[in-house]
């Protein structure tokens, strides 16, 4: 996700504060799953994560804008 938002859509990197709010909540979290939200200067993601081999992925992402009005 961060190198697609530097190559496309940050290409000018004047797409993002230089101080991010970044706030990150822990909804569940079991031995190899977990939940997470993660509240950033203009949407909410909604992740879901794996653990695999001692690593954890990231496996499903779902985010709208703090303000809906921008969802077209």
């Amino acid at each position: 996700m961060v190198l697609l938002a530097e190559k496309s859509y940050n290409r000018k990197k004047d797409r993002f504060p230089i101080v991010p709010k970044k706030e990150i909540k822990f909804l569940d979290v079991s031995d190899k799953t977990a939940s997470v939200k993660l509240i950033a200067d203009e949407w909410i993601d909604y992740m879901h994560l794996v653990k695999l081999n001692g690593t954890w992925k990231i496996i499903n992402v779902l985010w709208q804008y703090n303000d809906s009005s921008h969802h077209k």
